[in-house]
Formats: C-alpha cells, sequence, structure tokens
C-alpha cells in the first residue's frame, strides 16, 4: 500500500473521492496513527484493569475491608490513562490538522493557477463556505470520527474477551446498546441530504453578509435600501428552517445511545438477580459499560461528523472539478498572442499588439474593451506568460502599502526603489512625505482608508514592480488629472526596465491616448473600425479623430 502514496502523489489530494482520499490520507501520516494506535490499545489495556479493580473495591467494602486497598495502584494507573489518553488524542488530531493546511494551500493553488470564469458561478460566500467551513469539517472528520472508531475497535478486541472469560451473559446484556447505535447510524443517513443544502444555504446567508455591507459604502444608499432587509430576513429564515429540519435528525438521535445505556444496565442487573451473582458483579459490568460508553457517546457525534465531512467533501470535489475543466474555447487554441483573434459579442476580430510598444483599445462605453482586456489575460495566462492585469477597480488587501505594491513578490532593493519612487511620482506622498512610514501604511479593507484613485495607483505600481512580460490596463489614469498623468507617462516613457514590455490599455482620455503607440478604435457592432498607429491616426481625417472630436463637442 505504501508503494500507492509514490505512484499517486499527494499533491493530488483534491482528485479523489472521499473514500480512496481517506485512505491515502492515513497511509501519508502512517508514523502518527501506528503511534497514535499503540497509544490507544495500551489506553484501552490499562482501562480493562479497572473494572475488576471497581468489583474488588465493592468486595471489601462490603466485607469491611478496605483499609487492605492499594491507593497506589489506582494512582499509578490514572496516571497511564491520563497518559496515553493524551497522547492518542495528539497523534490522532496532529495529522488532521496538517492534512487541512495541506488541502487548503492545494485549493487555493488551484484557484490561483484556473481562469475565473471555471469559478464564475461561485459567489464569495460559497467559496469562503469551501476554503474554510467545509475544510475544517474535514478536519473535523479526521481528527474525531477516525479517533472514535480506532477507539471502538481497539476497546471491542480488548472489553469482549475479558468479559467473556468473567461472565459470557454479560454480552449478551450489550445487545440493547447496539440496537440503539444501529437506530441512531440509519437516522443519520437518512438525514443527510438535509445536511447538505443546509450547508449550501448557509453559505448563502455569508454571500449576503458580505455583498450587502460592500455595496452599502455611500451615506445616500446606507438607509434607503429597505428591501435587501427582507430579502436577507427570507434567507436566513430559510437557512433556519433547514437547519431545524437537519438537526431534528441529531436530537432525535442522540438521547438513543443513553437509552441503549440504560436498558443494558437494567438487562446486567436481571442477570445478577436470575444467577443469584455478587452485587460487585454489577459493579464489574457496569464499569465496563462506563468504559466502553465515551466511545459510543461520541459515536452520535461521531455520525454527524461523518455526515458533515463527507458532504463538505462532496461540495470540495464539486469546486475542484469545475476548476479542472478543459477550456474548450477555440481562441485559446493555436492561437498567436501577439496577433490574438478575440470574441467581441458576435464577432471574432483580429488584433495586433506589437512586442515592446504601447497599444491602446478606445471605443464607446460598453463597446467590449474591458472584455478584451480580460480575454486576452486568458490567452496569456493560457499560454503560460507572465503579465499583470490592473482592473478598474482593482482590489485592494488588508494590508500595508508595501504588502499590496509586493504581492507574492520577494523585496529586493532595486524593486523597493523603484516602488518608492513612482510612490512619489504617483503622487501618493501627499499620504504621508516619509516614503518609509507610507509603505507601512496600513489600507484597511479593499483600501477603505485611501480614496478610489489613489488604490488605483497603488494596484498600477503593484503592476510596475511586477515581473511581467504584458502589462494590461483598464483605463489606468482616469482619477488622475491630466497634469499628473502626463508626469507618470513620461516616467513609465523613460524608464529603462519597462522598455522591453508590452503595454495593453483602455482608454477614453485623448492624452492617454497620444502616450501610446498603436490605436485600436472597436465599435459593439461592427468590430474594428480603425487600427494603426498613433501617428497616423490622429490629427487627420480618421474615424479615431472623429470620435474624440465628438467627445470634445
Amino acid at each position: 500500500m505504501l508503494i500507492l502514496c509514490y505512484i499517486y502523489p499527494m499533491h493530488h489530494r483534491l482528485q479523489r473521492s472521499f473514500g480512496p482520499w481517506l485512505v491515502f490520507h492515513i497511509l501519508e501520516y502512517w508514523y502518527f496513527y501506528i503511534a497514535g494506535t499503540v497509544c490507544l490499545y495500551s489506553l484501552h489495556y490499562f482501562s480493562s484493569d479497572l473494572p475488576l479493580m471497581a468489583k474488588s473495591l465493592g468486595d471489601m467494602a462490603m466485607s469491611n475491608k478496605l483499609s487492605d486497598i492499594k491507593i497506589s495502584d489506582f494512582i499509578l494507573l490514572a496516571v497511564y490513562i491520563l497518559f496515553f489518553r493524551t497522547m492518542s488524542r495528539l497523534l490522532f488530531f496532529y495529522p488532521a490538522r496538517v492534512q487541512q493546511r495541506n488541502l487548503r494551500m492545494e485549493l487555493v493553488n488551484r484557484l490561483e493557477n484556473s481562469l475565473p470564469r471555471n469559478f464564475a458561478k461561485y459567489n464569495e460566500g460559497m467559496l469562503f463556505q469551501t476554503i474554510w467551513n467545509d475544510l475544517n469539517r474535514i478536519r473535523g472528520f479526521m481528527g474525531f470520527a477516525v479517533l472514535q472508531i480506532g477507539n471502538i475497535i481497539i476497546a471491542g478486541t480488548i472489553f469482549i474477551p475479558k468479559i467473556r472469560e468473567f461472565n459470557s451473559d454479560f454480552l449478551i446484556a450489550f445487545t440493547p446498546l447496539l440496537l440503539c447505535v444501529f437506530c441512531f447510524s440509519i437516522i443519520v443517513y437518512l438525514f443527510y441530504p438535509l445536511t447538505r443544502r443546509n450547508m449550501d444555504e448557509y453559505a448563502d446567508v455569508q454571500k449576503f453578509l458580505i455583498e450587502c455591507y460592500e455595496a452599502k459604502k455611500t451615506i445616500q444608499n446606507y438607509h434607503s435600501e429597505q428591501d435587501f432587509y427582507k430579502v436577507f430576513s427570507d434567507t436566513s429564515n430559510k437557512e433556519l428552517r433547514t437547519f431545524f429540519i437537519a438537526s431534528f435528525g441529531r436530537v432525535l438521535s442522540f438521547p438513543m445511545i443513553k437509552i441503549g445505556v440504560g436498558a443494558s444496565l437494567v438487562w446486567a442487573a436481571l442477570i445478577v438477580k436470575q444467577g443469584n451473582l455478587p452485587v460487585s458483579d454489577l459493579i464489574f459490568f457496569s464499569s465496563f459499560l462506563f468504559l466502553i460508553l465515551e466511545p459510543l457517546m461520541f459515536l452520535s457525534w461521531m455520525g454527524i461528523v461523518t455526515t458533515q465531512g463527507y458532504a463538505a467533501w462532496t461540495r470540495i470535489r464539486e469546486l475542484v472539478t469545475d476548476l479542472g475543466k478543459e477550456v474548450d474555447d477555440e481562441f485559446l487554441k493555436n492561437n498567436d498572442f501577439t496577433r490574438p483573434e478575440l470574441p467581441l459579442w458576435d464577432n471574432k476580430i483580429k488584433l495586433n499588439f506589437p512586442n515592446s510598444q504601447w497599444t491602446v483599445l478606445i471605443g464607446d462605453t460598453g463597446c467590449g474593451k474591458s472584455w478584451l482586456l480580460e480575454k486576452m489575460a486568458e490567452l496569456l495566462h493560457f499560454n503560460k506568460l507572465r503579465f499583470s492585469l490592473i482592473h478598474q477597480e482593482p482590489y485592494i488587501y488588508n494590508d500595508t502599502v508595501a504588502g499590496n505594491i509586493f504581492l507574492g513578490l520577494d523585496i529586493t532593493d532595486a524593486s523597493l526603489t523603484k516602488a518608492k519612487f513612482y510612490l512619489k511620482e504617483f503622487g501618493l506622498d501627499t499620504l504621508n512625505p516619509n516614503l518609509d512610514d507610507l509603505l507601512k501604511m496600513e489600507l484597511g479593507e479593499n483600501g477603505k482608508r485611501i480614496s478610489g484613485g489613489q488604490a488605483k495607483r497603488i494596484a498600477l505600481i503593484r503592476s510596475i514592480v511586477s515581473d511581467a512580460e504584458y502589462i494590461l490596463w483598464d483605463d489606468p489614469f482616469s482619477s488622475v488629472d491630466l497634469i499628473l498623468e502626463s508626469d507618470i507617462v513620461e516616467r513609465l516613457r523613460n524608464d529603462i526596465d519597462l522598455k522591453g514590455k508590452t503595454f495593453i490599455l483602455t482608454s477614453h482620455r485623448l492624452s492617454t491616448v497620444r502616450s501610446c503607440d498603436e490605436i485600436i478604435y472597436i465599435d459593439k457592432q461592427h468590430g474594428i473600425i480603425e487600427e494603426g498607429a498613433k501617428s497616423s491616426l490622429l490629427n487627420t481625417n480618421s474615424r479615431v479623430n472623429e470620435f474624440f472630436k465628438k467627445q470634445m463637442v
């Protein structure tokens, strides 16, 4: 079996179905589980002495010989039980925590390397539910359920022979308990679909919580959108109803273990009475019942944790399957990224993006400029080329200025110097004239401590210091005045480190278009209206020139 670990690498954990994944997880951390099993065996081996010691204590009490008790034996037994109980839990829980980390990193890596379209149907709440909550449930299953399965198996192999050796009739007294456990398992199985549905609806509630406060940033909308409260209330009530029905199965199953324990204890008492056995024999039975009660009591939780773990794994696998879907778009296959043929509405247009040049896409609002930029990014991603795409409203992480600029990059002296230079050139030194302190400034969630224009300029600097071959900017200078834009462009065009990079921009501003080398004028209905060098399209009778004359009017 260990050879299989090398045939099927562990970094493909998320490609397996639930059962094989669990087997490979145990094989991956076999040394922990072997040590944990040894500790579990030692725990139950020493614990199995407790019933005989309890019976002996009862006999001594009835014969007034309590002075013969060796307290040291009880203390030593307690030490053994405490040690092996602690170690067994640690050895089972730790690999579960490590596996959770590994699964989360693999899932994030798959998201990182997947096209956004592959997970477009998943809202923020659903992604958070999968990456965080579902993997927490997987960890709970691995650490808790696997431990309790081992607990029950090992306890049975040690306790049953000792009970049979003492009085085999007592084994029959466990029948009510086993019957209740079976009924419990059936109930948990029947309520599994509701457990899964409740997890999906819980993700919907998270989505509303995440999106509503993001949407209500402006004062004028803060109190006016009362209809949102009703939608959120309906969603919450739906999740609550499903939770109640799903929990009904758990509530119904919880008492069954206790009912089984009580019935087994009564049965054992009848055996003692009918056989005219000493009362201390009932102490012996009840002591074993107490020892097996813990894993069986946890069996109710184990069934729930297993159900949630399996449901969580199916949700994770659905996301992984979507992330791994083959891209069947023809434009990504056998497409020249220097002269790509990209889809635009109902057309396909052939574009020209000369290497080491600045090309700008212009056109009416809504004609598809941003769409083409994203399609170009997909093509570059498909061809494994380094690129940086900055949207019109880029996301700013809840981190420092430096953390947002050097996102995922190692900071070198050269890149740090370049970042400071452009922070000043982009007019961001108004936030703090001390550039070292500015780099340490916390920006808040999505840059809420700075303006939208400042956030965009920080994102542009992130793009500049990156090691990208292609730099894609969506309307980059819309938030700065013409004078600052002119200074920024001049610095960028004169930067020797940027000379070999290919810039592809979109813009509505004539000032931005004048700073580029090539112009492509597109239209929603007709595709490319006009394209060519800036020198041949501006200040002539071109369609591009007419486009900007209309803007001025």
